[in-house]
């Protein structure tokens, strides 16, 4: 049948993403963060690089867009350049492939390092032994591979409260903060 109502339409492309927009012009946050939102995104602003910088400090984003003009942006630029994915407490620097819990430094393997980086880029979502697997390794490891690298790695980041690595029997592992 031609013109079929049943069709659905294709997702918003940003599935709920956070966005931060840094311009000091108004208008232009307004219609970029508008756009944004259209497309799904979920979109905040600052004006200025200090509020940037206060914002980036304080809520987990995906993605900036930036006004490269802007006064107040040194610290800022550095610290994305330098940065990496974080959750709470928790960062990662991809420039030096290092790991913190607060100020304490986190002595990871390779491999520790590369699970903990895919569990902070999809913070909530249960990644499965598999999954996780053909990410740390590149193939499917079986037998107890996964759970000893997820022990180790807990071992290191979970000294401290609250958890964060929670394991969801029979589907596999993810990151965040478990409500109870």
């Amino acid at each position: 049948m031609y013109g079929s109502i049943s069709e659905k339409p294709s997702p918003p492309r940003g599935d709920g993403q956070n966005v931060l927009v840094v311009v000091d012009d108004p208008g232009t946050a307004e219609l970029l963060t508008a756009t944004l939102q259209m497309a799904g995104y979920r979109a905040g602003t600052a004006g200025t690089g200090t509020e940037a910088s206060a914002r980036l400090a304080q809520h987990r984003f995906d993605l900036v867009v930036l006004d490269p003009t802007l006064p107040n942006l040194d610290g800022l630029l550095a610290r994305m350049q330098a940065g990496g994915p974080r959750y709470r407490d928790l960062v990662l620097d991809d420039v030096t492939c290092q790991a913190r819990r607060g100020a304490r430094p986190l002595d990871l393997t390779p491999a520790e390092y590369r699970l903990l980086r895919h569990l902070l880029v999809n913070p909530g979502c249960v990644l499965s032994k598999e999954r996780i697997s053909r990410h740390v390794w590149g193939e499917f490891r079986a037998g107890n591979a996964i759970e000893k690298l997820v022990s180790r790695l807990r071992h290191k980041v979970d000294q401290e409260e609250p958890a964060l690595i929670h394991t969801r029997r029979g589907f596999g592992y993810w990151l965040g903060h478990a409500a109870g």
